[in-house]
């Protein structure tokens, strides 16, 4: 398990104490503490694929990605709001963003979409500063001609939390420079300055939420404060499950969990009786099984809940190769060797890269499911 050598703590930066909540909460926002690895993008996941035969390797050798139709429809979707935004068209913004909190739509595979909205303001970390600039630009445009949008406030928050992990990069804590530093608190704290502005609106939106938590994680919130924002943002939308999964995360030992905490929590989402039930729970081992070898091995994860979150997804978003895809990488770590079968037999060749992330593996995986051999 890769995910338990911790890089070591290092002192915590000078504290940035602020309120988050308004409405008689307040949740002061602690100094900076140093996370034990890598953020985001530090997964280890690989799977068995050292031993992979010459025979197997042939078979990934015909393999071409295949696309997920859910996926593609997201995509779409994301372009045609980038364009919108990139064109400073803020009415029609307002109009759709008002529209997908009223009716909550979702995509074929279970994601909200006005997260998918939000999403297609994202900056990628490649991108030149000239880009980051711009979209700084637009951003502040956009508040200056709806000051009293939610919309375009909770827009900029994300923008300003994604800037402050540019600058603070996806290295070991300690190896993050003292200009990195400083730029992450700065807009880490402008962050949460627009979300403080953003939380006196009249209008509400799901994704102030998933916002806050990030902040909250970033900032090294204390886990009774954390928790009281949770329970804030699930008690104004039981289902999103966004909430859990950002939860789950947080509890992960390369941040602030102990081993087991976020595997408690998971069980502790799919009690939930306003909740998603069984799906909560497969979907935090979804979002989190890339940091693990093997998720079953490695963790208390527990394949029976997880099997049947996975089935009820399967049932609701038939559409999605992804979620597919999922459920026979997971069936095939947790050796379910008859559900792994059957699950490839759907899959057929459709290699999705996002989720086996290299053919070999694709190919390793369902030898497995149908030799019983590695």
């Amino acid at each position: 398990m890769h995910h338990t050598h911790p890089a070591g703590r290092i002192e915590p930066r000078p504290a940035w104490v602020r309120p988050l909540l308004v409405a008689g909460i307040l949740l002061s926002l602690f100094a900076l503490a140093a996370c034990k690895k890598k953020p985001d993008d530090a997964s280890t996941e690989q799977g068995p694929v050292e031993h992979i035969d010459a025979e197997q390797k042939a078979a990934a050798s015909k393999l071409q990605p295949a696309k997920d139709p859910v996926d593609e429809e997201i995509y779409a979707y994301r372009i045609e709001v980038r364009q919108a935004y990139n064109n400073r068209r803020f009415d029609d913004l307002e109009a759709q963003a008002k529209e997908l909190r009223a009716s909550k739509p979702l995509f074929g595979n279970g994601s909200w979409k006005i997260v998918q909205f939000y999403a297609a303001f994202e900056c990628r970390d490649e991108e030149p500063d000239s880009m980051w600039e711009l979209h700084d630009r637009i951003h502040k445009d956009w508040i200056a001609a709806k000051p009293t949008s939610i919309t375009a406030h909770v827009a900029y928050a994300g923008f300003q939390i994604d800037y402050a992990w540019k600058a603070r990069g996806t290295t070991y804590a300690d190896k993050v420079t003292s200009e990195g530093w400083a730029l992450f608190e700065h807009r880490l704290a402008a962050a949460h300055d627009v979300l403080v502005k953003a939380r006196a609106l009249p209008e509400k939106d799901p994704v102030w939420w998933l916002k806050a938590l990030r902040v909250a994680l970033g900032a090294g919130m204390s886990k009774a404060q954390y928790d009281q924002l949770l329970a804030e943002a699930v008690a104004f939308e039981p289902k999103f499950w966004g909430y859990d999964n950002a939860r789950a995360y947080s509890l992960l030992p390369r941040w602030y969990g102990q081993e087991g905490d976020w595997e408690a929590y998971a069980a502790h989402a799919a009690a939930r009786p306003d909740g998603l039930g069984p799906e909560s729970y497969a979907r935090i081992v979804i979002s989190l099984r890339a940091y693990y070898d093997n998720v079953f091995r490695d963790t208390k994860a527990t394949w029976p809940q997880t099997r049947e979150g996975l089935e009820r997804m399967r049932a609701k978003y038939p559409d999605s190769l992804d979620i597919l895809s999922e459920s026979a990488l997971l069936a095939t770590m947790a050796e379910d060797r008859a559900l792994a079968r059957e699950l490839f037999e759907r899959l057929g060749d459709r290699y999705l890269a996002s989720v086996w992330r290299k053919p070999e593996r694709f190919a390793h995986y369902r030898h497995w499911a149908e030799t019983g051999q590695w």
